[in-house]
């Protein structure tokens, strides 16, 4: 091995290195210009040139990648700033919309009830887990002018009362629950009855009429109002429709099935009213009217006889 870098095939291989080195740096100091007018020169000089134009180009778009890297993660850090405050906008708006059609239709409780005092929109929170009766929380409280007792509505129709309380939040009860009774009547007839929730029916989002006489004219279809009577409820409020009526176990009364025109299992959004004519006018006739203190029990209207001169149902 020794012999053979001292033979001249070995300096003979470094002087045709040397002069492709040569030719190569001389190619890149003219700029890709002819090195002479051999043919063969420049053919020998051509692979050269070619690796040597690819060499720079590499470290040419390497080292412009280097110094525009800082500037294209700015870039990318302003343009997601951009995109998250548009997405902020668009939920505002789109908040906003949904706040605006609510407030669009519980302006109709207003023109039909202009006696009613209504809280603010009331979102509803959530759903208390495991109840059947799909009793729920709103965001707002006794700040707001809400009392325990004080009915629940949507503009569709009601949905049952405030059972709990505190400064921000309250616990509504709904009319499937059998804790909450109201005084109801058929819509442009003379018959009453008392609207309590059953879990047979709160599984479909139903309510029932119990204690119905066995000559009641109550039948499928009719509309179902609030007869008022007690003071917890305003006279004359939307509740549902009947569904069936059947004979109760008992065979001595009759009940009816009432579908709800608000679906109280589906709430996004409520209104409580806080005052209206009539509002505890009565109370103390009826049985766990309920107290305006905070955790208070449930309201019931229960039906009792008619004062004298008082017309039926009203």
């Amino acid at each position: 091995m020794r012999d053979f870098f001292r033979s001249i095939k070995f300096k003979l291989i470094l002087c045709i290195i040397a002069l492709a080195i040569g030719i190569m740096l001389y190619a890149l100091s003219q700029a890709g210009y002819s090195v002479g007018s051999s043919k063969a020169v420049n053919t020998l000089a051509m692979p050269f040139r070619y690796a040597s134009t690819a060499v720079y180009n590499g470290l040419d778009k390497g080292v412009s990648y280097i110094f525009s890297s800082k500037k294209y993660y700015e870039e990318n850090l302003e343009l997601q700033d951009e995109i998250n405050r548009l997405r902020n906008e668009l939920v505002d708006y789109e908040n906003t919309r949904a706040e605006l059609n609510e407030l669009k239709k519980f302006m109709g409780i207003k023109e039909r009830h202009s006696d009613y005092v209504l809280s603010p929109p009331c979102r509803v929170l959530s759903y208390s887990a495991n109840d059947p009766f799909c009793s729920f929380m709103i965001d707002k409280g006794s700040r707001d002018g809400i009392s325990v007792g004080d009915p629940v509505v949507t503009s569709a129709g009601l949905v049952g009362a405030v059972s709990e309380l505190s400064e921000k939040y309250c616990t509504v009860k709904t009319i499937l629950s059998p804790e909450l009774s109201v005084g109801i009547k058929v819509q442009n007839k003379g018959d009453t009855g008392i609207l309590e929730g059953n879990i047979k029916y709160a599984v479909d989002g139903l309510s029932q009429i119990i204690y119905l006489p066995k000559d009641t004219k109550i039948k499928a279809g009719d509309t179902i109002i609030t007869t008022g009577t007690s003071g917890l409820f305003p006279a004359g409020y939307l509740v549902g429709t009947v569904k069936e009526t059947d004979a109760a176990d008992s065979g001595i009364s009759f009940y009816a099935s009432v579908i709800p025109f608000a679906d109280v299992r589906k709430l996004s959004s409520v209104m409580v009213v806080t005052d209206f004519e009539g509002k505890g006018e009565s109370e103390d006739d009826y049985k766990n009217a309920g107290e305006n203190t905070e955790g208070g029990e449930a309201v019931t209207e229960a039906a009792v006889p008619q004062k004298k001169g008082e017309s039926d149902g009203n």
